[in-house]
């Protein structure tokens, strides 16, 4: 992204991106209030659909059958100020109902009509903050970094609603490069899967960032949002939809990085430095499926 859409955006321009980018997440476009909490259990109904993997039986290495290794993988996620580990069993989705120009109906800049098959309301989700870096030269550390596939995330998304505070021409970002970014989290679901809508926040400026990856939670990107001159957007909504579990154990950032060939948002066997992470999240699975039950834990939401 850093020749994309990043490169456009020079230090003189920060201010007016961070304001623009401020106007979409504020004008209508439904924060993600009351979304994550912390209260209870419970998780939604299980996913539907060709590329569910549930219960995940077998390590998933470079080798095994496409039928046992589609869509399987590990990043990097903060939560409540420390590492913790995500595992991907499920391809992406894009709400078709919401207009985007980009093949995958992925849209930035307007929020989701209609959650996933197979679950029966927003309630039955968590929120999936990712802050993106908008300025160049961006972190090099990013947990999805920019201009390489991340796993079962899509590849492209349609970007023209933020197109004045990107400072491209809307019809050059139809179908843009999913910018690299970080990932958030409010709540780990009792580290059981379920569908985690995805909000983008810009950030313009590189002492902010590096404040949000110090801080590791929305406490801090609250703060810094709140602050106009902090170049942090509030949480700006998509149409977009991950599946996954966080890893139990994993807070110390011991990052479990996919290797090799990833097709992100495509299936493709995927190789994992640690796999052993993908056993303990199998035993997880395992243990749940049958069990899921149509309840929430965040009652007021319904």
């Amino acid at each position: 992204m850093r020749t994309g859409i990043r490169s456009h955006l020079s230090r003189a321009a920060a201010a007016t991106a961070a304001t623009a980018l401020a106007v979409v997440a504020s004008g209508g476009l439904a924060l993600a209030d009351g979304m994550g909490g912390s209260s209870g259990s419970g998780f939604g109904p299980a996913p539907t659909g060709e590329h569910t993997v549930q219960p995940l039986k077998h390590p998933c290495t470079t080798g095994e059958p496409q039928d046992l290794c589609r869509n399987i993988g590990v990043t990097d996620g903060w939560y409540d100020g420390q590492t913790t580990q995500f595992l991907y069993t499920q391809n992406f989705y894009c709400d078709p109902s919401v207009a985007s120009g980009a093949p995958n109906q992925c849209e930035a800049g307007a929020k989701f009509n209609h959650v996933p098959p197979g679950t029966t309301s927003e309630r039955f989700t968590d929120p999936l903050f990712i802050p993106v870096p908008l300025f160049a030269p961006g972190p090099a550390n990013l947990q999805c970094p920019s201009g390489e596939p991340c796993v079962d995330h899509p590849m492209t998304a349609d970007l023209s609603r933020l197109a004045s505070a990107l400072g491209k021409p809307a019809s050059a970002l139809k179908n843009a490069m999913l910018p690299g970014h970080d990932h958030i989290i409010t709540d780990r679901n009792d580290n059981r899967p379920e569908w985690w809508p995805v909000y983008v926040v810009g950030v313009t400026s590189p002492a902010s960032f590096a404040k949000i990856e110090q801080g590791k939670d929305m406490a801090t990107v609250n703060r810094l949002a709140a602050d106009p001159k902090a170049g942090v957007t509030k949480p700006i909504p998509t149409n977009i939809f991950l599946w996954f579990q966080t890893l139990p154990g994993t807070t110390q950032g011991h990052a479990a990085q996919v290797s090799g060939s990833v097709a992100a948002g495509e299936g493709g066997a995927q190789a994992l430095q640690h796999p052993a992470l993908l056993a303990t999240g199998g035993l997880v699975l395992a243990a749940t499926a049958g069990a899921l039950v149509i309840r929430r834990r965040k009652g007021h939401r319904a």
